[in-house]
């Protein structure tokens, strides 16, 4: 049928574009991966995917114990010309990046590449999109040839600490721009089982981070490489262009994580 599940541990589609049934995916192949894994589907018309909070009848589980998402809350179908459309049949609205939130009922075709869904029901539900654009399939050069990882290693302590300092950039908010210290130690303590945290821890657990980028050779982190005012921004580029943070890990400031 030309549809394939995805594993719970299956990476970010960020930073990875799985197989589709063991070859590189055909441009206009869908992937959707949640918190319980996923489904990837080939671009067959009338092809169809449901996302919801049923998960016996559904291929993506959203907000498995939330009652706020509906049981069957959006529909990802194939239409005969390839293109995926998203119909949201829930009740909360669908925020979908660089687009106005899809509202109940309403439909929209979604675009090549890469596109997170947020659905704010008891806590954030985050849902990835990966419609193949053919060429990240071309660089490999055998279908089991494994896919380089670029991200830098963070312990779950720093990526919790930058995820909340950064999170407007992984909500793909209209006025994003990174936290203040004191903003970023508030949120910090709102995070289940998270407590404690001051201006100066959080500030800390990012310095650890910016000072072994820069020993790597990682310029423009720290105070003699850059100013001030550009540190965050510039931490900001390289955690984002290496797929280090990714949208779903906007999950921990809802979850929490440990010491």
């Amino acid at each position: 049928m030309g549809m394939y599940f995805l594993e719970p541990l299956t990476p970010s589609l960020l930073r990875h574009e799985p197989l589709l049934g063991g070859a590189p995916a055909p441009v206009g192949a869908l992937f959707v991966l949640g918190e319980e894994g996923g489904y990837a589907a080939a671009p067959r018309a009338h092809s169809t995917l449901v996302l919801g909070r049923n998960s016996p009848d559904v291929h993506v589980t959203v907000g498995a114990g939330d009652w706020y998402v509906s049981r069957e809350h959006a529909t990802l179908r194939c239409a005969p010309d390839g293109r995926w459309t998203l119909r949201n049949g829930g009740r909360l609205p669908i925020r979908i990046s660089d687009a106005p939130a899809l509202l109940h009922e309403h439909e929209t075709t979604v675009p090549h590449g890469y596109a997170p869904l947020y659905i704010q029901g008891s806590r954030l539900h985050v849902v990835e999109l990966l419609v193949s654009s053919g060429r990240r399939g071309a660089d490999r050069v055998r279908p089991e040839t494994g896919t380089r990882d670029l991200a830098w290693p963070l312990s779950p302590r720093e990526r919790l600490v930058l995820v909340a300092l950064f999170q407007l950039y992984l909500l793909r908010a209209d006025d994003a721009h990174p936290l203040s210290w004191n903003e970023t130690s508030r949120r910090l303590n709102e995070v289940p089982r998270q407590r404690g945290w001051t201006d100066r821890r959080a500030e800390h657990a990012v310095d650890g981070v910016r000072k072994r980028l820069a020993a790597a050779g990682v310029a423009g982190v720290t105070a003699d490489s850059a100013p001030p005012d550009a540190i965050k921004r510039n931490l900001l580029r390289v955690l984002l262009d290496t797929a280090t943070l990714v949208p779903p890990d906007l999950r921990l400031l809802d979850t929490g994580t440990g010491d």
